[in-house]
């Protein structure tokens, strides 16, 4: 017989789990633990919400010192990594350069890192903390104080400040280092090979930090676009009259889901980074108009006062932890929430900061993503919170009134009583399409890095499923119980990955110490 050439042989038949993105044991498994929840909380959503109170309570009853002690760290450790010799190397080969343009890279940063929550709180947590809070004397409590704007102020801004950044700074140069200059894969676990070692990294130890990770990612985003969902119900509805509610917030959840999925679908150099890059450019419209229609000269004497004033407080106020009862509810509401929340979403921004930050130098990233986010967003707390404070000194009530009712609807208050009501329409329209987009960035970037984590990054069946799921967990906990559940799962998960941060630090800064970069 003569030679017929080889005949290629059929592609093996898919099974179920790759046709739908779940190709190997490891995103199974992880698709178990997050369903095992979900269901939980659906069997019995009265239950869920009381198991979450009572695991918060007890989370911040016996370790509000731990998030405290973390957060602060973190911010010594990224500063001694900043100045430290070996800095000036760069995250991959000495002549590696960049893949993208600063301003991509910041608006990549800010689009992951913040994302919808500068517009939920930007407003509302101003005057909360003006009404109200445990740093307050009597003496100062006169409502638009200097000193009581001052105190408000200063703690919105701790909050969205350097601590937070630090975490993402602190994990994202770890994942950083070893996947770019020592050979690792790009994933959460990497950033703790100090500690695992080459014998333990791909192993159980590495697959249970990576499933935390993902757990995390799931938490974090779907508490930040339940959040958000309320804020684009609220817009939505001065503009449409639709009823705010759970069942209007979850329809719009899962309308960004779609969008979401596409925009990851695409990849970050198209989608995500053009979606980022718009973003920024959006809000620096946005802000200019509340600075030209609002107390100009006010709010430009709030800005310097501001970044005085966080300088000056922002150590002491770092290590506050509350004394008495009232003050460690108060604490564990705002400021062990943000912590926990802040962790809650350092696998996923850390893993996405560093894939779009290779060839930069150590010190570069360090000291870029800690503080020019930190006063950026200070300028942006200053403008819209510093309007919603001068029109609540101007006349008492006027937006604290609709805050005290449901936080989503401050900014809608404030642009009322910023302009008329045609220029107001068109703000509150810019307000929604940025909720939007933010939301959209929000959740196609943890879905490409939950891929990531699973290996299946190259799988377009795999960001669909991992889109539905994290909009399907935001939906379970706003029926759950809303604003409350979606705190409380924050501060949960925080926990383990606070305990993770700290084997984090010191992995990576033994390792500069001895030269190991």
């Amino acid at each position: 017989m003569g030679y017929r050439g080889l005949v290629p042989l059929p592609d093996a038949p898919r099974s179920p789990f790759e046709r739908i993105g779940l190709p190997n044991a490891r995103s199974r498994l992880a698709v178990a633990i997050v369903v095992t929840a979900v269901l939980g909380a659906l069997l019995s959503i009265e239950t869920a919400s009381l198991v979450l109170a009572a695991a918060k309570a007890w989370v911040v009853g016996h370790f509000d010192w731990l998030f405290v002690g973390v957060a602060n760290a973190a911010v010594l450790g990224v500063v001694v990594l900043a100045i430290h010799p070996l800095a000036k190397g760069r995250l991959g080969d000495e002549d590696s350069r960049p893949e993208f343009s600063r301003l991509s890279w910041f608006a990549m940063l800010f689009s992951a890192g913040l994302a919808s929550g500068l517009l939920y709180w930007a407003t509302a947590e101003p005057i909360i903390h003006l009404q109200s809070n445990p740093f307050l004397l009597d003496s100062d409590a006169e409502l638009g104080g200097v000193e009581a704007i001052a105190t408000a102020m200063r703690i919105t801004v701790l909050h969205w400040g350097i601590h937070g950044w630090a975490f993402y700074v602190l994990a994202a140069l770890a994942i950083s280092v070893y996947a770019y200059r020592h050979g690792q894969a790009l994933t959460f676990r990497t950033a703790l090979y100090p500690i695992l070692g080459p014998k333990w990294i791909d192993r159980w130890p590495g697959t249970a930090v990576d499933l935390l990770a993902l757990f995390g990612t799931v938490c974090g985003v779907a508490t930040s676009i339940g959040l958000s969902a309320g804020s684009m119900n609220a817009t939505l509805g001065s503009l449409f009259d639709i009823e705010n509610g759970a069942t209007n917030q979850i329809i719009i959840i899962f309308g960004v889901c779609i969008l979401g999925i596409l925009s990851a679908v695409s990849g970050i150099a198209r989608g995500i980074r053009r979606l980022s890059e718009l973003n920024v450019w959006v809000s620096g419209g946005l802000l200019a108009a509340f600075l030209v229609l609002g107390p100009t000269l006010f709010l430009g004497e709030l800005i310097l006062r501001t970044i005085v004033d966080y300088l000056v407080h922002v150590v002491p106020t770092g290590l506050w932890i509350g004394e008495s009862a009232d003050e460690r509810a108060w604490q564990g509401d705002w400021t062990v929430f943000y912590w926990g929340w802040w962790l809650a979403w350092t696998p996923f921004v850390s893993l996405f900061i560093a894939r779009i930050s290779k060839g930069r130098t150590i010190r570069e990233f360090a000291i870029a993503v800690m503080l020019v986010p930190t006063l950026v967003t200070i300028l942006w707390m200053c403008v819209l919170g510093g309007t919603a404070i001068a029109q609540e000194s101007a006349v008492a009530g006027s937006v604290s009134e609709t805050v005290n009712r449901d936080y989503s609807l401050g900014l809608i208050a404030v642009i009322e009583n910023l302009a008329s009501p045609q220029v107001g329409g068109v703000l509150v329209t810019i307000a929604a399409f940025l909720l939007f987009t933010w939301l959209i960035t929000s959740l196609d970037s943890a879905t490409l890095v939950v891929c990531h984590i699973l290996k299946t990054e190259d799988s377009a069946p795999a960001k669909i499923f991992w889109g539905f799921a994290l909009a399907s967990v935001a939906a379970v906990l706003l029926r759950a119980g809303g604003l409350d559940a979606l705190q409380a799962a924050s501060i949960v998960v925080g926990l383990p990955l606070a305990g993770l941060m700290v084997l984090v630090g010191l992995g990576l800064l033994t390792d500069f110490a001895r030269g190991r970069l």
